[in-house]
């Protein structure tokens, strides 16, 4: 097979199908012919030739990168669908499709994909691909429907308290003022979680190491979400294994991951279901486990940990991909879970007991 260059390149019907500056040609197998100089920047350290004959899911490092195209995820994907349809004779350019990549380094990638035929170029047939960032628009749609949806709901539990308050004659209830007080911490504790996902996301989250007890974050979890679990009529259960043993962590972070673990687990669980928060001591480290009875469903398992995928309606729900960034990028752990009919659906935080040096 010849080596392409740019000089062979003429598109079937113009270039205006493909709205982006990282393009590369990939052939009928899938696999990277020919990449211009800003895809080569923005994934291969400016060398155009390291991307030759990788998939896109390896040069991204994509989770599924070792079966790219072959794992049930990939059935979702934006240049999979893509890919697929030219191995299967499909000739004309593409509508734009949406790929979501979560990396084995935690990194999320968001790409609008187009697809535009080539003529023959003499190596057989071939296609021009686009990749279109759009990871910035996404980020603020899942930011702005999470704050409108959660804050906007318990402000307006606040407002609906202080219409009591001014109906009422005499004093203020002191336990209206105090239901007051509570959904206004809420409020204010919503927008921090949002805040730290966007700084973290940005690089800038700065930790606050100290000792910290496992079994003090279980506890202040279950506290922060008892109203939740108790408006479900769900079981909230501890079981901790990890006794006195401290570690040393940012409590707040900690307790936004776990906190976001268990809000997920609360609100997949149907009226009487068991949730059960653990920690025990294994390996060195302690783990952390939240458990519901509920099994997800395969296409579920497959997004999980995606930034713009969510059970919660289109952008509402960002938990699990903030305890991945966090749990995993910050604390130093490894965040994992599994979701079988005998088990229910279990998500595992193990922590080192001491904070490992910055790389």
């Amino acid at each position: 097979m010849k080596d392409l260059t740019w000089d062979d390149i003429v598109p079937v019907s113009g270039l205006a199908g493909v709205a982006s500056d990282r393009v590369f040609v990939f052939g009928s197998q899938g696999r990277i012919l020919l990449v211009n100089q800003a895809f080569a920047d923005a994934f291969c350290k400016g060398d155009v030739s390291l991307a030759c004959g990788q998939t896109l899911g390896e040069v991204l490092n994509c989770r599924h990168a070792g079966v790219c195209g072959g794992a049930t995820a990939c059935a979702g994907c934006g240049w999979s669908q893509s890919a697929d349809a030219c191995k299967n004779g499909g000739a004309g350019a593409s509508a734009p499709r949406e790929c979501r990549i979560l990396t084995h380094a935690h990194a999320a990638f968001d790409f609008s994909v187009s697809v535009l035929p080539l003529n023959d170029c003499g190596c057989g047939p071939v296609w021009l691909c686009g990749l279109r960032d759009i990871s910035a628009q996404k980020r603020l749609r899942v930011l702005e429907r999470a704050f409108f949806h959660d804050v906007t709901n318990l402000a307006a539990g606040v407002r609906g308290l202080m219409d009591l308050v001014s109906d009422a004659e005499g004093v203020p209830d002191k336990e209206v003022m105090g239901l007051i007080r509570e959904n206004a911490d809420k409020v204010v504790c919503e927008i921090q979680r949002l805040r730290t996902l966007r700084v973290a996301e940005n690089g800038d989250l700065e930790l606050c190491l100290r000792a910290v007890s496992p079994s003090g974050i279980l506890c202040e979890a279950v506290a922060q979400l008892k109203d939740e679990a108790d408006a479900r009529h769900l079981v909230v259960t501890v079981n901790d294994d990890a006794g006195d043993v401290q570690l040393v962590s940012d409590h707040e972070v900690l307790l936004l991951v776990v906190g976001d673990l268990l809000r997920n687990a609360i609100e997949a669980s149907a009226r009487g279901d068991r949730v059960t928060l653990s920690c025990d001591v294994e390996n060195g480290g302690v783990v952390f486990r939240v458990r519901n009875p509920v099994v997800l469903s395969a296409d579920v398992q497959n997004h999980v940990f995606e930034r713009s995928f969510t059970t919660r309606g289109a952008g509402k729900g960002v938990g699990s991909y903030r305890a991945k960034l966090l749990g995993e990028n910050y604390l130093k752990g490894r965040l994992s879970f599994v979701s079988r009919e005998q088990d229910g659906t279990v998500f595992s935080l193990a922590l080192p007991l001491g904070m490992p040096s910055p790389e």
